[in-house]
């Protein structure tokens, strides 16, 4: 089997200490062990304390703590913070320009520290930076006002935007499309075919990679490795372009053959060839989302090619226009929609609180139905409390039937994994799927102390990369048994959150059963 990404070089690496902590990297060595693992030949890294540090001193710090780490000569590239301040203090542009030549670098990050900086206060380093030819990284939630601005002044500028996520990637696209000096780092960039849809749109040369968070593992190594572009295009966006805009030859460092056996095969494009079932997706037109196929008559063949590939047995889909419109005749029309394909799908009964007296009256309709497997619940989006005494209906029934009910969990104040407590244990024949496993940090703890206090709540996978906190750890909290796949297709790309999970830092045995036998027995439960 042979890896489809052997040299990568990523855009989008931090280290170092910063004042807020919840620090991935600390040191240069904990950056390259990370590389190491996943295969990772090269990285541009900055230092994150310059989120509030001064810039020129959190360089220097980087550039000696490169120069004294073992192994990081010619893997680690210094991305050196940028700041408008420079061109106020005494040899601030000078002293760049000196940081620059001896990391051998052009590459510049800017951030916008203590929230007093801005794109607009950079023209008069970049302009006396020009001669060494920079480029710059810039977090894509800068104003759009500013990026343009920049752009327009500064076209010969290549500048990367990162961490791009689905609620900014239509700002995105639009910003690639008006200037041609605009990049996109894939590295957060998780939406359904996306890295195909950009390359389509702009062209491989405008798409680079990145990795993001030490808890994303290889998430973005696997979105591009299954990615349905050409050989050439994606060892461009792997490690081409970011060769040529830095002026560097050619990566020639592969980062090694993966011991885990799964995640060599997600790399080399095959099967995986053990029990798979994704227990969280979605079908239909997304008003959020950039997405080509947004008809359900196009998704479900584009989905079931993508499950032969990987060698998924089962997709188990809610309906977005169930979810975000008319939970009736939305659940209706996913039913007409995947019964005939029932051997590949199966459904979940939206279940809106606010049409709950139209909604209980056709349970058994619904559930005579072996397409339907239990009930979704989306409580933020909704603004009902999951604690609403309108969802009684749908809790009582599932407690009888035993039935599974998927739901959208996120720190805050409607469906925070800690409101599932008193539910979990009136209704202990219901097996409780958090979600997300809570969503950021504080959801992601109360998600471990639910599941390890109540034997029918179990954590789900997908969107669970937006909590630092490492899986290793949550899965010694609650065990392995305790946690089920899912990705969020048809709006998120399977294979990045595939990825992200057969790359953890954890032995094939104990990830197979969050692949498949998890969910088979939660169903299975079913009466």
């Amino acid at each position: 089997m042979q890896n489809k990404v052997p040299v990568l070089f990523d855009v989008n690496a931090a280290y170092g200490r910063a004042a807020t902590g919840e620090n991935d990297c600390p040191a240069i060595a904990d950056r390259l062990a990370h590389m190491n693992r996943l295969g990772i030949s090269r990285a541009l890294v900055w230092n994150v304390e310059s989120t509030q540090n001064h810039a020129l001193s959190s360089n220097d710090r980087l550039l000696a703590d490169i120069a004294r780490t073992p192994g990081a000569r010619g893997r680690i590239y210094p991305a050196l913070t940028v700041s408008g301040l420079m061109a106020y203090e005494q040899d601030g542009i000078r002293t760049l320009k000196r940081q620059m030549a001896a990391g051998g670098t052009r590459a510049l990050r800017f951030y916008n520290a203590l929230n007093v900086q801005s794109l607009r206060q950079l023209p008069p380093v970049m302009r006396a930076l020009s001669p060494l030819k920079p480029l710059l990284i810039v977090p894509h939630g800068m104003p759009v006002e500013d990026l343009l601005d920049f752009a327009g002044r500064h076209p010969a500028v290549p500048v990367i935007l990162t961490e791009t996520m689905w609620p900014g990637a239509i700002k995105i696209f639009e910003l690639l499309r008006r200037c041609k000096n605009f990049y996109l780092d894939i590295s957060w960039f998780h939406t359904w075919a996306g890295i195909e849809l950009a390359v389509r749109h702009f062209g491989a040369r405008r798409v680079v990679f990145g990795m993001g968070h030490l808890s994303h593992n290889g998430a973005a190594i696997a979105a591009l490795a299954r990615a349905g572009i050409s050989d050439a295009d994606r060892q461009l966006i792997a490690h081409g372009n970011l060769d040529r805009l830095l002026g560097l030859k050619t990566s020639a460092m592969a980062g090694g053959d993966p011991a885990k056996k799964l995640w060599r095969r997600m790399l080399a494009g095959g099967a995986l060839g053990v029990d798979c079932i994704d227990a969280h997706a979605h079908l239909g037109p997304s008003a959020g989302y950039v997405l080509e196929l947004q008809t359900e008559d196009l998704q479900i063949p584009a989905g079931k090619k993508m499950m032969d590939s990987l060698g998924v047995k089962l997709m188990i889909h809610s309906g977005f226009q169930a979810l975000l419109g008319d939970p009736v005749a939305g659940n209706d029309l996913l039913a007409r929609k995947l019964q005939p394909h029932a051997g590949h799908y199966a459904a979940y009964v939206a279940f809106n609180p606010l049409y709950a007296d139209e909604l209980a009256g056709r349970f058994d309709g619904y559930f005579r139905n072996p397409l339907f497997v239990g009930f979704k619940t989306l409580c933020d989006y909704w603004r009902v409390p999951i604690t609403d005494k309108r969802f009684a209906p749908m809790w009582q029934y599932a407690n009888r039937r035993r039935l599974p009910v998927l739901n959208h969990t996120w720190n805050g104040n409607f469906d925070t994994p800690a409101m599932f407590d008193a539910l979990a244990k009136k209704y202990p024949q219901v097996s409780f799927l958090l979600a997300h496993s809570g969503g950021g940090a504080p959801g992601r703890a109360e998600a471990e102390i639910l599941g390890k206090r109540r034997k029918n709540v179990f954590l789900e996978w997908c969107g669970s990369f937006c909590c630092k906190r490492s899986w290793n750890d949550t899965l010694a909290a609650v065990g392995a048994r305790k946690v089920v796949f899912g990705t969020d297709a048809m709006a998120h790309d399977t294979c990045w959150e595939l990825g992200r999970l057969l790359s953890l830092d954890a032995p094939d045995r104990v990830i197979q059963p969050i692949l498949g036998a998890n969910m088979r027995a939660i169903m299975a439960r079913r009466r």
